[in-house]
């Protein structure tokens, strides 16, 4: 295990990437959860006896609660295409270093396709 080859995923360009994605997605998962809470509140003064006279510390709870609800599943949602997009990216990298490959008559296996990235 003395090894010292990281994973792609640990690339600092990709962590890069992601963290810009999530960033975005989370911001727009925040807001469409503001807007979720704030026009479900209006509707809840309007006709729920119970929501009109609540404290002012549930209601914020209420708001905070659906902010981080949209922002966690923007983010997890966008991570999770990124993931399929990623692993679709790297099958393309794997079978054209195949095709590569057989095209010059050489074999290849799986293993050496991973140290060949990870070299690279």
């Amino acid at each position: 295990m003395g090894s010292n080859v990281l994973p792609i995923h640990y690339d600092p360009k990709t962590v890069k990437q992601l963290t810009k994605e999530i960033t975005v997605a989370s911001c727009i998962g925040a807001a469409q959860g503001a807007l979720f809470s704030i026009a479900t509140a209006l509707l809840l003064r309007r006709f729920s006896s119970v929501y009109k006279n609540v404290r002012t510390q549930v209601r914020v709870f209420y708001h905070c609660s659906w902010i981080s609800m949209g922002a966690v599943f923007r983010a997890d949602k966008q991570l999770l295409k990124f993931q399929t997009n990623y692993y679709r990216e790297e099958q393309k990298r794997r079978e054209k270093i195949l095709d590569e490959a057989a095209e010059r008559g050489l074999f290849l296996e799986d293993e050496s396709l991973n140290s060949s990235r990870s070299t690279t």
